[in-house]
């Protein structure tokens, strides 16, 4: 499962963007030097180093063109991945929850994904949550299945005993393409015309089943399409 480690950077919106993502992320230019992006107060995201629960959040930074720093966690190495870089500061930062991803924003510091996501659109894109209240329902919607919908990969990829759960997570997560597929259909953007924060969270997911199992969206052609729209 190799795709959840991965730090290749895909990317929504604009060449240009995906360019600066990469610079500023992989040989550490800082982004302040890149014209066309948006210059904000510094916000921090942390997390382990790898895509998972962050990688939404890093999505909607290159996206909306916001700067931000990256404190990156590193587990030790096997047999133990030791995790004490992480232990060792976890209460120390302020946080009411503390937990991995987080986010600093000045005096406001937040765990829990979706919470993140949402801040963030809150903050520089209000229409990412939706634009009326059917739409924001929709949104929350699939946010909640997009969480199950990763939980089953989690509990694929690190249960210890992975042959036990290894059916009835697969059946979870193809269960919910084909219902992903469905509600796509006759739609531009997973929620209706306009594109939110689900979406992104929504092609991250799918791009990194899609590296594993290709011949699913062969099926549904409206994830096909949709993958293609997304991501240039």
């Amino acid at each position: 499962f190799c795709f959840f480690f991965s730090s290749r950077r895909r990317h929504t919106r604009c060449r240009e963007v995906s360019w600066a993502r990469r610079c500023v992320q992989e040989t550490g230019i800082n982004a302040e030097y890149m014209g066309f992006m948006i210059k904000k107060d510094q916000i921090i995201l942390g997390y382990w180093n790898i895509r998972g629960l962050a990688e939404t959040a890093r999505l909607l930074f290159a996206h909306l063109g916001v700067e931000y720093k990256e404190e990156l966690y590193n587990l030790g190495p096997a047999p133990e991945f030791s995790r004490e870089c992480w232990f060792s500061k976890k209460f120390t930062l302020g946080l009411d929850f503390p937990n991995l991803p987080y986010l600093m924003d000045g005096s406001v510091k937040l765990t829990e994904s979706n919470a993140i996501y949402r801040y963030i659109c809150g903050k520089f894109d209000p229409k990412l949550l939706g634009t009326t209240l059917e739409e924001r329902a929709l949104v929350d919607m699939v946010a909640s299945v997009l969480y199950d919908f990763v939980m089953a990969k989690v509990d694929l990829m690190y249960n210890p005993d992975a042959s036990k759960v290894q059916k009835r997570s697969i059946d979870k997560i193809a269960d919910d393409v084909k219902m992903f597929a469905k509600m796509m259909e006759g739609k531009k953007y997973i929620c209706g015309d306009n594109l939110t924060y689900v979406d992104f969270a929504l092609v991250e997911q799918l791009e990194s089943i899609n590296d594993l199992w290709e011949p699913i969206f062969k099926t549904y052609p409206s994830l096909d399409k949709y993958l293609s729209l997304i991501h240039i």
